[in-house]
This record gives structure tokens, sequence and C-alpha cells, in this order.
């Protein structure tokens, strides 16, 4: 093991068109994926007005 496993990461991002909040949230599961494929995560994106409950509720199962 690399190291101890007890980091984690949040970020919002806002002022993006539809499709950039797509495409985004794409790449974060691949990177993911790809660095961690057996953690858990969840990602999300919807209108700026609802980030409370994005971070709360989530939608995107990511893979663990």
């Amino acid at each position: 093991m690399a190291g101890k496993k007890d980091q984690a990461v949040v970020a919002v991002i806002s002022g993006l068109t539809n499709n950039q909040a797509a495409q985004i949230t794409k790449d974060i599961m691949k990177s993911k994926q790809k660095y961690a494929p057996h953690a858990r995560g969840t990602a999300s994106s919807g209108l700026m007005s609802s980030v409370g409950s994005l971070l709360q509720t989530g939608t995107k199962r990511i893979g663990g």
C-alpha cells in the first residue's frame, strides 16, 4: 500500500453550461476509475440553486 487511505476530494464548479458540466462529470468518473478503482464515490451535476442537495444526495455512484 502506497499510503494511508484517509483522504477525500470534494469540488463545486459553477458557471458551466450543461455540456461542460457533463464533460467534467465524465472526466471525474474516468479519473476515479483510473486512480482508485476500488474506492467509493459519487459524482453529480445540476443547477447552481440546488448545490446543497446535490452534495447531500449525489446521483451517479462511481464503482467501488
